[in-house]
């Protein structure tokens, strides 16, 4: 019961309640936001997320390295990058290394947060004594996974939670919240999973991908991860790290070397599936803070919320 499976549900939710919330904001007129909001949307990379990082740490600094803890997948020179463009905006002022929410910056992300507010508190996909049993059961597992010891550590989580709701918002508005708890938990569980082994997160991320065949040379990689801001020099840096190692075996050697493909070794698979292992260890420890019922009970509420708010848009 305890796999990625289990996470995905919590993920599929955030994602019905994305869906509702914009039906509810299909019916409004709308001031619109800043063009910038909608650069590279959907992305980590991108200065709305970034904002969302903002508020994480206000009043304290974003900071490149900061960023990169949680963007971990993403070049150095994007995330400066974007953080200028930000601060060009006046979104965020910069000093020396540091970047904070200026006025303009935070007045902005407190109308996008009370927008989603506002649509979120509209939304009550089951009834109301079923919602706050869901909100509930998912408080026990966030507040369970806040005292983990380290590893994984909590510093995602913990930053996440800073964006929590006050406790009198509607039940929405604060399982929307936890959903973003668990992903930011699971950031916390993988990173501790894999960061021993010595590889950095675009090399990790490179074998992620050949592992599932998504991409098997370092043009396929850059073909779909260029948002990330790496190069096909750094990819194929990469993917001979990752031979180096024995994870990675060479395929069909070609004369341009970014062409040149590579397939997963036996060894490889076996440290994946070693590290998926772990991660799912790490991350759902704190849920056995909940009975078999309970959690029963909080799988069933998950699923019947999650159809209940995709059949709205049908």
């Amino acid at each position: 019961m305890f796999d990625a499976n289990l996470y995905n549900l919590t993920q599929s939710l955030a994602g019905a309640l994305g869906v509702g919330m914009g039906i509810i904001r299909a019916q409004e007129e709308l001031q619109p936001l800043p063009d910038l909001y909608k650069l590279r949307a959907g992305y980590a990379e991108s200065p709305g997320w970034y904002m969302v990082q903002a508020l994480e740490f206000d009043p304290g600094p974003l900071t490149v390295a900061r960023l990169r803890v949680r963007d971990i997948y993403a070049a150095e020179s994007l995330v400066r990058g974007l953080l200028e463009i930000m601060a060009s905006e006046k979104w965020l002022h910069r000093q020396g290394e540091n970047y904070f929410l200026s006025k303009l910056g935070r007045d902005l992300q407190e109308t996008r947060r009370g927008r989603l507010t506002r649509w979120l508190s509209a939304l009550m996909p089951l009834p109301v004594a079923d919602m706050k049993r869901l909100e509930q059961l998912m408080a026990a597992i966030i507040n369970a996974s806040l005292r983990s010891p380290d590893p994984p550590g909590t510093w995602c989580l913990a930053h996440s939670r800073n964006r929590a709701p006050a406790n009198d918002a509607p039940p929405a508005v604060k399982i929307f919240q936890f959903t973003a708890d668990f992903n930011a938990f699971r950031d916390d569980a993988h990173m501790a999973a894999w960061g021993p082994l010595g590889v950095d997160g675009r090399t990790w991320e490179a074998f992620s991908f050949l592992l599932t065949q998504s991409a098997n040379s370092a043009a396929a990689l850059f073909d779909q991860l260029a948002y990330r801001g790496y190069s096909q020099e750094d990819y194929a840096a990469a993917l001979q790290n990752l031979a180096e190692r024995g994870w990675l075996t060479v395929k069909q050697q070609q004369a341009n070397s970014y062409e040149t493909t590579y397939q997963v070794t036996t060894a490889g698979r076996e440290v994946h599936k070693q590290i998926e292992a772990l991660t799912d260890e790490y991350f759902f420890n704190p849920w056995q803070t909940l009975s078999q019922e309970e959690l029963e009970d909080l799988i069933q509420l998950m699923e019947q919320a999650r159809d209940a708010l995709q059949a709205m848009s049908r």
